[in-house]
């Protein structure tokens, strides 16, 4: 039996530690739209502490687009949504800053273009 011991710990159940990361966004990673959203909406690959994620968006001059902070979405512990101010066509960049549930950080950054 003590043989198999090793082998037995190695086959355990080892506690999964995830991390919150990107899955989609509206409007999607590389997306060319005709009209400006009037949000950006991030889908995680789980809960999210939303009072503690970041999100600031770029415009085609590298000047911030003035945002508000990420808001939760009801029914969706997974979701946050961002009201955006855009009204000029161009190339977007979102940087994200993500907390999850069980306390791990997660960073990224995606852009969308929007035609004339």
């Amino acid at each position: 039996m003590k043989r198999f011991l090793p082998l037995l710990a190695a086959l355990a159940p080892v506690p999964a530690f995830a991390h919150a990361f990107l899955k989609s966004a509206e409007p999607g990673v590389g997306a060319v739209v005709a009209t400006p959203p009037a949000q950006l909406l991030l889908t995680y690959t789980e809960g999210l502490e939303v009072p503690f994620c970041t999100v600031t968006v770029k415009g085609p001059d590298g000047t911030a687009v003035q945002t508000a902070k990420p808001q939760p979405v009801p029914g969706h512990e997974d979701e946050m949504s961002v009201p955006l101010h855009i009204t000029a066509p161009g190339k977007y960049t979102v940087t994200w800053h993500a907390l999850s549930d069980d306390g791990h950080k997660t960073q990224g950054s995606f852009s969308f273009t929007i035609t004339p």
